[in-house]
């Protein structure tokens, strides 16, 4: 296994900003994602001395640290911690977007350009975390996002005020709920409704205002919270709903593609191909060649 650093990039859905660019003492690169297809996984690799965070805006994330899986959700950080094995597995990226950055804890006296006294409070604060999987507000993303946007600008001055921007997301970490089994049935119950229903209707034609008034609100009451609570739209969810059963399907069964486009609620066979690809980076097709292949 190896080290793995992304290079700096700046493309319209991945922009990673290095260290040579930013130049800030404790932190390496930070980035942002914004993935509107599949792409191939990240291969298990570690790093040292760095804590590095993934924090989802939108979409889901699959992530392995060791021998644990975790899948992460809008509005959710993960964070892996120093010489950590990860990846996010041997399964294409589903879309999502994302902020990632790593703090280099090599010096603990010079963290993001704080002086000794609170760089050693923040080193403190990384290393004693009991947790890897929490909980986001609102408020947690735009700091990042406010940040970022500050970075990409290049300028020295710019750059310092990013860094205040990531020193109060750091600092309120602390503040966060754990993402744990005992929290996941804490799911709003009005959203919760709407997820029932989904679940044993993903292969019909939803439509939203029901979902709305099953949950028991507007809809654009509905959609905010239905992203708040799930980390995507209630169209997105139902979509990935229908693909995971679609890849169920191609897995388990010699039915046509066409067959099991119309059996997943698809308007057409080229429709669900395009969004299957979109989705699994690879066609309906090559997926259950792939799958066959790999069991024989």
């Amino acid at each position: 296994m190896y080290e793995l650093f992304d290079e700096f990039c700046w493309e319209k859905h991945k922009k990673v900003i290095t260290f040579d660019y930013h130049k800030i003492s404790g932190l390496k690169n930070f980035a942002y994602w914004n993935l509107s297809r599949a792409i191939i996984p990240t291969p298990m690799h570690y790093h040292s001395d760095i804590v590095e965070m993934h924090c989802l805006v939108k979409g889901k994330r699959l992530c392995h640290v060791e021998d644990k899986s975790y899948n992460i959700t809008g509005n959710e950080v993960f964070i892996t911690f120093p010489t950590e094995m990860h990846s996010t597995g041997s399964v294409p990226q589903n879309p999502s977007e994302f902020y990632a950055f790593q703090v280099d804890l090599k010096n603990k006296d010079n963290l993001l350009g704080l002086d000794k006294a609170f760089s050693n409070i923040l080193f403190s604060l990384l290393t004693d975390l009991k947790y890897r999987h929490l909980k986001l507000e609102n408020s947690h993303i735009t700091l990042l996002k406010k940040a970022f946007g500050l970075f990409s600008k290049g300028d020295i001055h710019s750059t310092y005020s990013g860094v205040q921007y990531l020193c109060c997301f750091l600092f309120d970490i602390p503040n966060l709920s754990p993402i744990t089994q005992g929290t996941l049935s804490k799911r709003d119950r009005h959203i919760q409704k709407a997820l029932n229903h989904i679940e044993e209707n993903f292969c019909s034609n939803i439509q939203l205002k029901d979902l709305a008034a099953i949950s028991c609100l507007s809809l654009s009451r509905f959609k905010s919270k239905f992203k708040e609570e799930v980390g995507i739209t209630p169209n997105e969810y139902i979509t990935l709903r229908k693909i995971e059963y679609t890849k169920h399907e191609l897995e388990n069964s010699l039915i046509s593609i066409t067959d099991i486009a119309f059996k997943a609620g698809f308007s057409s066979s080229n429709y669900f191909c395009s969004v299957f690809k979109k989705l699994a980076n690879c066609s309906p097709s090559q997926y259950r060649e792939r799958f066959y292949s790999s069991h024989t």
